[in-house]
């Protein structure tokens, strides 16, 4: 849970330090031209009127990001369904689908932010696309489209990666599917150690050809499935 709310608190500092930068690339690119500046009673206003909307912004991240990691978490035991010899199947739980799912929130949260910009703030919306267009330039929505669109496609090739990740478990041997979709096959002699974590269902299990398992990010794993992994490899678990 520390290590979500660290990468939560690292995504904000970034997007609140490069959003000036990028804004003053887009004022480079296309310059505003034949426009009234804005007096600095009204450029102050805006700016804590901005403030308000990246707050916005980063409480649809949380939601969203919280749906996705969420949603590819189930999708993916949907998905990789395995064979019907197997007895047990891991795939990427809410911890290991959180980086896909804040990608895609990070995303996706500028549609909400979008719809409810006009009704967050009311009178002075026109003011406030006055002030955008002085601080990022002529033709700045088009960039943001295309910028927000290579981006969604990135995000879905991510999350698609994310989703094949699985380990599969027989009686004899555990196949293991990694990001790239390679799908490895070992025996149960083929285990070299099973070592205990410190809190359930977190356990690495280090097979022959230096492969790791860290169940950490896999769901579900309980006794019974290293009391397998035991039992049929010939090792103890590691504490």
């Amino acid at each position: 849970m520390l290590d979500i709310f660290r990468s939560l608190l690292i995504c904000f500092l970034t997007v609140t330090v490069l959003l000036p930068v990028f804004r003053y690339a887009l004022r480079r690119i296309s310059p505003a031209r034949h426009t009234t500046p804005l007096l600095a009673d009204e450029q102050k206003y805006i700016q804590k009127q901005e403030r308000k909307l990246l707050f916005f912004y980063f409480f649809f991240v949380v939601v969203l990001t919280a749906f996705f990691a969420g949603s590819l978490s189930l999708l993916s035991s949907i998905v990789n369904i395995g064979s019907a010899d197997a007895i047990y199947l891991l795939t990427p739980n809410f911890q290991s689908m959180f980086a896909p799912g804040l990608f895609l929130g990070l995303v996706l949260a500028f549609v909400p932010l979008r719809m409810v910009q006009q009704t967050i703030l009311g009178e002075e919306y026109e003011l406030y696309k006055k002030y955008l267009q002085h601080q990022e330039g002529q033709g700045s929505l088009k960039i943001y489209g295309l910028l927000l669109g290579l981006l969604l496609l990135l995000a879905g090739v991510v999350a698609f990666y994310s989703l094949r990740w699985h380990v599969l478990i027989f009686d004899d041997k555990l196949t293991v599917t990694n990001l790239l979709q390679e799908e490895r096959t070992y025996s149960m002699q083929q285990i070299e150690s099973i070592r205990y974590l410190g809190r359930e269902g977190e356990y690495l299990i280090a097979l022959h050809d230096q492969t790791i398992i860290n169940t950490t990010y896999l769901k579900p794993v309980n006794l019974d499935i290293i009391a397998l992994l035991s039992q049929n490899s010939g090792k103890t678990v590691i504490r």
